[in-house]
């Protein structure tokens, strides 16, 4: 009797076994999520959870991919999110893991690779490059421009800010260097200072620009310009078709030697657009222009340098661009001034101004007419025996042309206005 029941007890024991080893389960593999990319030697942020059959408590290790394993994390309920995060030193396409592990020892397979991939360390854009209007009036939408590059070739976004406390919102982001303008009305006369900045896709920001000095006016007076840096003078200024305007003078400050003609096209506020200037060695001045049918011009002065007299009448035709198509010099062997040009209704040009070498007294006012390449058609003076000029010409309605000027030959006093009317021969 006592044999058979120590018998029963071994059997009871044995079964004990055999059921708690069926009871304890591997973990589920793990489920991993985490950014696709990031930047070398930025600290990213992955997290995992698994689940256990037996419900038990599971730790849970990463395996990033670089050679490098975490250690083990702290227990936490089954299903509970595990983060860790890791830092790659180099540029690649890492595939990140995870295994689980339950409080008996028992690991799960890995999990599926989740792949990030790692760029270089991302530079902030250049701070960008603005331009504008030097004035504007008030009321008045003023558009400015600006673009950035980025080092990393990365799209950029750009924000004005206006230097009257306003600031835009920023742009759509646009291609590396590509330029973005923005619009801004200032409801105040005065001097603002306007900078941009540039954000790229990744967030960096860019330093704020130089500032770029708009000067807001009143309605009263609309913009007042100066050009030059010493001894520089206009004599003559056309509105342009564009609505801008061309200026002709004389310069000091710039040119070849001496005084030069000057030559300045701006926009419809007065900012240079670009200048020019003619002349030799000598002084060469300009005193009137003209935009001509092509849009170029023509400018009359007066040129020291070039041709047969000690001054002469000096012509000059340019492009729209300012750059000389020809020149052309006109006189006698003593002085001769060219103060005032227009194109004719034949595309030729007359010129007005004053003789020393020709007609009848000690200074004549001088009328030549040209072709549309400067070649002298014909001349003609008028004057007395005294001092006589001419200062400016226009064709008139019949062909003719209608000379202004100035007389000691004639008149009531020590001069006189003098005027002219001629037929289309002169």
């Amino acid at each position: 009797m006592k044999r058979v029941m120590f018998i029963i007890t071994i059997n009871v024991v044995v079964l004990g076994i055999m059921t708690n080893c069926r009871r304890n389960k591997l973990p589920y593999e793990p489920m991993v999520l985490g950014p696709d990319s990031a930047q070398v030697n930025e600290s990213v942020t992955f997290t995992a959870s698994a689940t256990d059959p037996d419900g038990d408590n599971v730790a849970i290790r990463f395996d990033w991919g670089d050679g490098n394993t975490s250690d083990w994390s702290s227990y936490v309920s089954s299903g509970q999110s595990v983060s860790m995060s890791h830092i790659w030193t180099s540029v690649g396409t890492y595939y990140v893991k995870a295994q689980a592990k339950d409080m008996n020892g028992v690991t799960s397979g890995w999990s599926s690779a989740h792949k990030i991939v790692i760029t270089g360390a991302n530079n902030s854009p250049n701070a960008p490059v603005v331009s504008g209007p030097d004035s504007a009036q008030v009321n008045e939408s003023v558009t400015f421009t600006a673009s950035a590059t980025d080092p990393d070739g990365d799209n950029v976004a750009i924000r004005f800010d206006w230097g009257d406390g306003n600031t835009s919102n920023w742009s759509s982001y646009v291609s590396s260097g590509q330029s973005v303008s923005m619009s801004h009305t200032y409801t105040n006369a005065g001097t603002y200072y306007v900078k941009a900045q540039a954000r790229d896709v990744n967030g960096a920001l860019s330093g704020w620009s130089s500032a770029h000095e708009i000067v807001i006016y009143s309605g009263q007076i609309g913009w007042i310009k100066t050009y030059g840096s010493g001894g520089d003078v206009g004599f003559s200024v056309q509105q342009t078709e564009d609505g801008g305007y061309i200026i002709a003078g004389i310069t000091w400050s710039f040119g070849a030697d001496y005084e030069d003609v000057y030559l300045i096209k701006t926009d419809a506020y007065g900012n240079v657009e670009w200048t020019k200037t003619y002349g030799g060695s000598y002084n060469d001045w300009g005193y009137s222009v003209q935009q001509t049918e092509d849009g170029g011009y023509i400018i009359a002065g007066t040129t020291e340098s070039f041709g047969a007299g000690y001054y002469d009448v000096y012509l000059i035709k340019t492009d729209a661009y300012g750059n000389a198509e020809w020149t052309k010099t006109y006189g006698g062997s003593d002085d001769d001034w060219g103060w005032s040009a227009q194109q004719t209704e034949d595309g030729g040009y007359i010129i007005a101004g004053r003789t020393w070498s020709f007609g009848a007294g000690a200074s004549d006012v001088c009328l030549t007419k040209t072709d549309a390449y400067g070649n002298v058609e014909w001349t003609k003076t008028y004057g007395g025996s005294d001092q006589d000029g001419g200062e400016s010409v226009q064709q008139t309605e019949d062909g003719g042309y209608i000379i202004a000027g100035w007389t000691k030959s004639f008149g009531a006093g020590e001069a006189d206005v003098y005027l002219i009317k001629t037929d289309a021969y002169g």
